[in-house]
């Protein structure tokens, strides 16, 4: 028996899975409403070999109290990525959407003190956290610009999650790409019909200006994010491949968020997209694609030579991931490049990270045994991706010599990333990922404790960062944000009336 959140009252309530016709529900035991219960996949198949792959197995007991508003997130789990709502104005209503002025029915814009409360919370993290900036749509608060050159300037790397129609402002887009961050880019589709539909609006042609602005402008990483609609685009992701492809040198992540049906019951008349709905759309239109739990892609060791996954070590029923390849005309799956399927190599490479933090545990932090640790660790993952890699078709000829070098730029301790572009046919290459932002009925337990994803805020009572797990800010997010609001409200008007009895300054 697990958690979840009863439908009618919001409050925890035991929980199980049940699986009917192929597709998964979880179910909650309510004492005071009963049972209700919430589509979590359309394809239990998929969903449950995502868990059998990851050897994931329930935990034997309850992991977490899903009681959010007196959770602390980051007691039990260090995040390494940090979410924060900058507003929840917005220049765009799309019918889909709650997080905005309108439905939330007041207006939340704090001020610069409260991000920084939130910046130096977080400073002495290591590794520090990505900060992400959400909305609402965050470029409208006015003061944005400076929040962001302020968490730069505390070191982070930052990502701002924008439906772009400020961005169409080319000078207010340099400015903003300027800052080295990532600017992640809301792309639904190339078609006017897909924004009246899911946005309510004719925004296409402002999107299309301001995505071009911050190409021009030579942004840090540019990432097109796209809400994935059954029925309304899931036809259209050819064309909108397409487009990414002409873009190719500057879009290196493409994320999809399924259809989460927030809205009033009877107000839009759409279906709930899922996790394994978006994987089946690629499936379906390119052969031999593999999507696999970004789950499976934490490492502690190889992540010296592989870098630092963000989402690595979530639920394997949470986000999902793949790889394509440009070869200059279009975009070919990385299972091309490989003699296993994606989800066997990253098995093998999980068993062998697993194998080396065992023996590291054992070793003094520095020294030369450590030295030597890493040099035999090196030395086993070449092999390991060797063998199941099709050598010729990555490294060309000569194969052995290129390979060679870029063997040694990996010693070396460069990047894998850079090793690839700079030495191999494997350039422009792509990160498709799915990214369920859950509704409440979805929630459960396990999925929340494993999340390395928060959201943070300062608690206005007692002057503390909290964080919720990521997928769970939307159980908290009104009130907490309201009592925000209303703080910084009351601190401003205390300032203005100090400064209305000091009398005019000389």
């Amino acid at each position: 028996m697990k958690q979840g959140l009863c439908e009618k009252c919001g409050n925890p309530a035991d929980a199980c899975y049940e699986i009917r016709n192929n597709n998964v529900y979880l179910v909650k035991f309510c004492r005071d409403c009963g049972r209700t219960s919430s589509l979590v996949t359309k394809d239990a198949r998929k969903w449950r070999w995502k868990r059998d792959i990851a050897c994931y197995h329930e935990p034997s007991d309850q992991k977490c109290s899903m009681n959010c508003a007196a959770c602390d997130h980051q007691a039990h789990k260090t995040p390494t990525t940090v979410a924060i709502d900058v507003t929840n104005l917005c220049n765009q209503h799309c019918p889909i959407c709650l997080a905005n002025c309108d439905s939330m029915g007041f207006a939340y814009h704090p001020p610069i003190d409260y991000f920084e409360k939130i910046f130096k919370h977080f400073a002495a993290n290591d590794p520090r956290p990505n900060m992400c900036f959400f909305g609402g749509e965050p470029t409208v608060h006015g003061d944005f610009l400076e929040i962001v050159q302020l968490a730069r300037s505390y070191g982070f790397q930052v990502q701002v999650f924008t439906n772009g129609i400020r961005l169409v402002d080319e000078d207010y887009c340099k400015k903003l790409c300027s800052m080295g961050i990532q600017v992640n880019f809301s792309l639904d589709g190339t078609a006017p019909e897909i924004y009246r539909k899911l946005r309510g609006d004719n925004s296409l042609a402002s999107k299309r200006k301001a995505f071009d602005n911050v190409v021009r402008s030579g942004v840090n990483k540019l990432a097109v994010i796209t809400t994935v609609a059954v029925g309304v685009n899931d036809s259209h992701m050819t064309e909108l491949l397409e487009f990414i492809h002409e873009y190719r040198s500057h879009v290196s992540v493409w994320g999809f968020v399924p259809l989460t049906p927030c809205w009033e019951p009877g107000t839009v008349p759409l279906e709930p997209t899922t996790t394994e709905c978006v994987e089946r759309i690629f499936e379906t239109m390119v052969p031999d694609i593999e999507f696999v739990s970004t789950g499976m892609m934490k490492f502690d060791i190889l992540s010296r030579f592989f870098g630092r996954q963000t989402l690595g070590g979530s639920h394997p029923n949470c986000e999902s991931a793949t790889l394509l390849v440009s070869d200059g005309n279009g975009y070919h799956p990385i299972s091309s490049f490989l003699t296993v399927p994606l989800s066997e190599l990253l098995v093998k490479l999980r068993n062998l990270d697993e194998t080396l933090s065992r023996k590291e545990a054992a070793l003094p932090k520095k020294g030369l045994r450590r030295r030597f640790f890493d040099a035999k660790a090196l030395a086993k993952t070449i092999p390991l991706l060797g063998s199941h890699l099709k050598l010729k078709r990555i490294f060309g000829s000569p194969t052995f010599v290129n390979a060679m070098v870029a063997a040694g730029d990996l010693i070396r301790g460069r990047k894998i990333d850079r090793i690839l572009n700079e030495r191999t046919s494997v350039k422009n290459v792509l990160t498709m990922i799915t990214i369920p932002y859950e509704d409440k009925g979805g929630l459960e337990d396990a999925r929340l404790r494993d999340c390395p994803a928060v959201f943070a805020y300062e608690d206005v009572r007692t002057g503390r960062i909290r964080t919720t797990a990521f997928c769970s800010w939307q159980t908290v997010k009104d009130r907490v944000c309201r009592e925000i609001q209303a703080h910084y409200d009351g601190t401003a008007l205390e300032h203005q009336e100090k400064r209305e009895a000091c009398g005019p300054s000389v």
